[in-house]
């Protein structure tokens, strides 16, 4: 076969090559294209300047000079036609050249020179080398061009006759293997793959997930939890395809399809990545396959270039009769069933297979191959769209990819150049600010800030806020650095040698020609494969070791935060949102811009809500509460940054916590200014008015918008003005709030509320009376909070009008931006709740709570009698909220007035989720909440712990034992470390595992056999820990001194006491404090009493020799509790 003419600049007359020399190509082409790379080696290392070699699509040339050629950026649509000849489609090629050359006559000097040496086995003429000097105005224009759209954001010609791009398929047979889907991007890489659809994943699920190289895979499985590892599809694919991708879905474990924009407007590339049933499988899966795969074809725009592949388990065979318009006569064996159902698939869709289109060898056609090495089969496929028949040019196999796998990769050349979409960016900075822990840096910090501080008077809070938070950045750029995402791989260099290797030996494979050589070379390959895979294994072993390094220099450092998320890559818990929104009408959305809109309106409508029916009369404080209503001092602020927590993300003004905990005393002079004209003014710089919305997933569907909890990321600055207001009201309104409220109040927690419930179900009991517990839940509560009544309340519990000024101020004005992926949405307004990450919420929401509970119990008394005098009408931790009462018609008047108060402010009780628990009671009548019965149950998770109606603690333990053994074995890869000692092992064992396990246990009511199950749990901890076998004959009390730990009793027993030293401290009126002795008004049963928490700690007190009176006046020594209760009577274990 003649070799076509090289062309630089003017078209020349070209040899079209016959369809039967297509294939193999002769020495004498491959050594003039030999003298083709070394002319664009020559012309690339010469010029500086943008080169380009666009190559027009041609079988004849070989495929590597089109891989290094730059992509053309026209604007024709891909060669559609009606009528299609399914011969081979031969057409001319030619090499051409573009460069601005005009302006660089040395360069073109230079080129001329060393030319000489090889124009004329390439046939060039003089005309032609000279021809690299009229460099055209236009075709400056259009490097120019060119070179702009290297902008990620700009959009880039993807679909073009002039431009081709190559895709690919293969049966990988398993990625669910360590370091498969780096070998398998890695040879998608080598071979200039745009997209690689891939079959037989083994992956559960759907998803997105990016690889170190920035490669990104797009997969379904099987979306059952605990579904087996089978089937599964998905697309590989590059940075530029990706950012091309319009929108994906995963039908089903068997088929993914996705959809790329391409230069042509009305064109769509519709890719469906398919793994069909086998021969043998039943007909219904079968049909099931092919009906689901119509359907999405049908589904696509006539106008699509719809392309199908995968392993189809389909031969065709050679002979095309009956299917002349789907199928040409190079395919290879003789058809089957599946391959007949494929084929009458593709007739009924107006698809043409490509692998019968192209006269290849058969080595050359073959996608697998049997274990016996003998048998090979043209299973998988690539289909395209019939009228886009022309834009398909070649299909063949490429034999030397190599990924363990016994199917070959299958890869067209296609007429398709995507379109990059435009993507917005994201502004937000990350700086190093773990630098700040090293004393030098710090120092470099304080003086490079202090050096660009320079106290201007005369400048309006936006202009002063402005460049305090310039100062502050460019402070932190210049010291400590931006922070860029990590994506290391940890395959090493000397395992890629060894795929390297295997790759040779499988090209080995292929050259071999009788069986005795495929044996021997199958023999060496399987044993490259078999090194392959221990080098790997050795790699990820390599790997968790240098984590486990990181995490024993934090521990020994001190540093929490990073031994926390070292940790948590150890156990792989770093958990990512789903890639797949849904809309309102629950269709599948995963184009980012359309999921981007999908959140900004979600959250739009969630913080924006109408405002209630009827709005309270709420009157005002007789008198203001007495604080301080003056400026902020220098004091106030510095104690107020130096409360700011570490390692909180920054808000819209990037400024991290960090950089002004570095130096508070700077800080404050710097802020000091500013806070006094804020406040003076009651204005607030534009910047603190806005917040990025954060999205935290919940139980429940991960692409349901619903399923997720927005936390605001809010200005660092504005934080410290924020806890100024706090610190100075909250003391004076927490005076008058409810005993009965425990939610985000000083010397009150979870534990109090879950004891008292305990005590209050145990006692009722006991004394056989009747209790009612209805478990109020609201829906959204912190974001449906109606804000004008909001500002009415601020001024019923008496805060100053300044307060309510400056706070009102910052709503009023509030605006929020989504952050999802890596963009933000348009900023939207937010009219109703409060601000969920903001310093003020709790406290704000905790005065329409308070209001609401003392409207609800202020004209009746409908709760439990609690002494004398008082009822004990419900418990609250914020918006949880149990309300309890002795009968059931208290209990639904009770229930019907919150719901009518919570209403007036905007909230509403979620009945879904509000639960009715019933003690000792025989009236079965329901209870409502607006004619809706509430679910009546006998357990109930309140505030963490199980709850139930026995009043034991069995199934919680049974529970907590459940979450800390998911726990433990999330972090199996820290317990087998050699790396990190025991000690660091020990602390994350108790901070991450023990912590879960004992969790409420002060509330525990334990039993021998309760606290075998708990002893027998930690034991197999800790034996796995120090890796110490059974057959060590190593007793409990030997490994309980090997580990530094107590029996779990006595753990338990400490808890417990301290706690109750606690709640012994606490006021006589206080309500935790007096469930301690409180008993109803009944009447015990006969016999033996039942065993309770109460009794327990009872017992054990009188085994002190104490009583509640004189533990009560030994408590208020902490030391001597301490020391002599907690560290002494519970470690005699009496």
């Amino acid at each position: 076969m003649a070799f076509t003419k090289l062309e630089i600049g003017k078209k020349k007359k070209t040899v079209k090559p016959s369809a039967r020399n297509y294939y193999p190509r002769p020495k004498a082409a491959a050594n003039n294209e030999n003298l083709v790379e070394q002319f664009r080696g020559l012309l690339i290392n010469t010029v500086p300047s943008a080169v380009g070699l666009h190559l027009l699509p041609d079988p004849g040339l070989n495929e590597a000079a089109e891989e290094i050629t730059e992509q053309n950026n026209t604007s024709d649509p891909p060669v559609e036609s009606d009528n299609v000849s399914l011969s081979n489609q031969e057409q001319p090629f030619h090499l051409g050249c573009t460069s601005p050359f005009k302006n660089h006559p040395p360069i073109v000097d230079e080129i001329k020179q060393k030319a000489q040496g090889i124009k004329r086995k390439l046939n060039f003429t003089e005309e032609e080398i000279s021809s690299v000097e009229k460099g055209s105005s236009h075709r400056q224009h259009m490097t120019q061009r060119r070179e702009s759209r290297q902008d990620p954001t700009q959009p880039i010609a993807l679909l073009s006759p002039k431009s081709a791009s190559l895709l690919g398929t293969w049966n990988v047979r398993t990625m669910f293997q360590p370091g498969r889907a780096t070998i398998i991007a890695h040879e998608m890489k080598r071979y200039k793959l745009s997209i690689l659809g891939l079959s037989e994943t083994r992956w559960t699920s759907s998803g997105e997930m990016k690889l170190a190289d920035g490669t990104t895979i797009i997969y379904s499985g099987h979306q059952d939890d605990g579904a087996p590892h089978t089937e599964g599809v998905a697309f590989m694919l590059t940075s530029e395809s990706r950012r091309a991708m319009i929108s994906w879905e995963p039908i089903n474990s068997r088929i993914i399809t996705a959809r790329f924009r391409t230069k042509h407007k009305k064109i769509t590339a519709h890719i469906i990545q398919c793994y069909a049933p086998t021969n043998d499988s039943t007909k219904e899966d079968k049909d099931d396959f092919y009906g689901v795969l119509t359907e999405i074809v049908d589904k696509a725009k006539e106008r699509d270039l719809v392309m199908i592949m995968g392993d189809f388990n389909a031969k065709i065979g050679e002979n095309n009769r009956g299917y002349e318009q789907i199928m040409g006569k190079h395919g290879l064996g003789t058809i089957n069933e599946n391959g007949e159902r494929f084929a009458d698939f593709c007739a009924d869709c107006n698809l043409v297979i490509g692998g019968s289109l192209f006269p290849h060898k058969t080595a050359h056609k073959a996608t697998w191959v049997s274990p016996d090495h003998v048998t090979e089969n043209q299973i998988d496929h690539i289909c395209i769209s019939q009228k886009f028949r022309r834009s398909l040019l070649d299909t063949r196999v490429k034999r030397g990819a190599d990924a363990a796998s016994d199917h070959h990769l299958l890869v067209a050349r296609v007429r398709l150049k995507l379109k990059r979409n435009y993507q917005p960016r994201n502004p937000r900075i990350k700086y190093n600010v773990h630098y700040l822990m090293d004393s030098d840096t710090v120092q470099s910090f304080r003086l490079s800030l202090s050096n660009r501080f320079q106290p201007l008077q005369d400048l309006n809070i936006e202009d002063e806020w402005s460049d305090i938070k310039e100062s502050i950045n460019r402070t932190c750029v210049e010291v400590l650095g931006t922070k860029t995402a990590e994506h290391k791989e940890w395959i090493t260099p000397g395992t890629m040698g060894s795929i390297s290797k295997r790759k040779h030996l499988k090209e080995e494979y292929n050259r071999s020609r009788t069986r005795r050589e495929k044996a021997e070379a199958h023999k060496r390959y399987e044993a490259a494969n078999s090194e392959v895979k221990r080098k790997i294994k050795q790699d990820k072993r390599e790997y968790y070791d240098t984590l486990a390094t990181k995490a024993e220099e934090a521990a020994a450092h001190g540093n929490m935060r990073d031994l926390y998320d070292t940790t948590r890559k150890l156990a792989g818990k770093f958990q990512q949102t789903s890639s797949q929104v849904k809309d309102k009408e629950g269709n599948i959305l995963t184009r980012e811009d359309e999921q981007l809109k999908r959140w900004a309106q979600y959250f739009n409508d969630l913080l924006n809500r109408p405002p209630p029916p009827e709005l309270p009369i709420i009157p005002e404080a007789s008198a203001e509460l007495n604080v301080n209503c003056g400026k902020p001092s220098k004091l106030e602020i510095v104690r107020s940054i130096k409360m700011l927590k570490s390692g909180k993300a920054a808000g819209p003004d990037n400024i991290p916590p960090e950089s002004l905990k570095a130096d508070p005393d700077l800080s404050a002079d710097i802020l000091y200014g500013l806070l006094g004209k804020i406040w003076e003014e009651e204005e607030m710089p534009q910047d603190w008015n806005e917040s990025y919305i954060v999205k935290l997933p919940k139980k429940g569907d991960r692409r349901e918008c619903k399923n997720y909890r927005g936390i605001s990321l809010m200005s660092t600055a504005g934080k410290v003005l924020n806890r100024i207001i706090l610190l100075r009201l909250q003391g004076a309104v927490d005076a008058t709030l409810r005993d009965q409220q425990a939610g985000f109040r000083k010397d009150h927690s979870c534990i109090d509320q879950i004891a008292t419930l305990r005590i209050i179900i145990e006692q009722s009991i006991e004394w056989n009376t009747s209790l009612y517990v209805n478990f109020i839940d609201f829906e959204k509560a912190f974001d449906s909070l109606d804000r004008s009544v909001l500002w009415c309340l601020m001024r019923h519990y008496g805060i100053p009008g300044k307060f309510i000024r400056i706070i009102k101020n910052s709503y009023d004005k509030m605006t929020c931006r989504v952050l999802h992926a890596s963009g933000l949405s348009d900023s939207f307004a937010v009219n109703t709740g409060v601000k969920q990450g903001c310093l003020m919420a709790p406290f704000l929401f905790l005065l329409a709570m308070d209001w609401i509970m003392k409207e609800t119990t202020r004209e009746q008394r409908n709760g439990i009698q609690w002494n004398l005098l008082e009822q004990l009408e419900d418990l609250e931790f914020a918006d949880d909220i149990a309300l309890v009462s002795s009968n059931n018609q208290q209990m639904q008047d009770k229930t019907a007035r919150l719901t009518a108060n919570s209403i007036k402010l905007g909230l509403h009780p979620n009945v879904s989720k509000t639960k009715v628990m019933k003690v000792n009671c025989t009236n079965n009548r329901p209870v409502k909440v607006r004619d809706t019965i509430l679910e009546e149950v006998t357990s109930f998770v309140y505030l963490g712990s199980v709850v139930s109606i026995d009043g034991g603690s069995d199934e919680d333990i049974k529970v907590r034992i459940n979450k800390a053994r998911v726990a433990f074995n999330m972090l199996r890869k820290v317990w087998s470390s050699h790396v990190i000692s025991r000690r660091t092992k020990f602390r994350i064992f108790n901070t991450n595992v023990k912590a879960v396990l004992l969790y409420g246990s002060e509330t525990w009511r334990t039993t021998n056999q309760t606290s075998q199950k708990l002893q027998t749990f930690v034991n197999k901890c800790l034996r796995r820990i120090l890796k110490i076998s059974w057959t060590d004959r190593v007793t409990n009390e030997m490994l309980w001194e090997l580990a530094g730990e107590e029996p779990i009793i006595t753990q338990i027993s400490k808890r417990k006491w301290r706690w109750i030293g606690h709640i012994l401290r606490k006021p006589a009126n206080n309500i935790t404090r007096q469930a301690l002795r409180w008993n109803p008004q009944g009447k015990r049963k006969r016999g033996r009493p039942r065993n309770s928490w109460r009794r327990g700690v009872e017992s054990q007190m009188r085994n002190w020799g104490h009583t509640w009176a004189t533990l009560g006046r030994f408590a208020q020594d902490r030391t001597r509790w301490r020391t002599e209760v907690v560290n002494g009577l519970c470690s005699n274990r009496s």
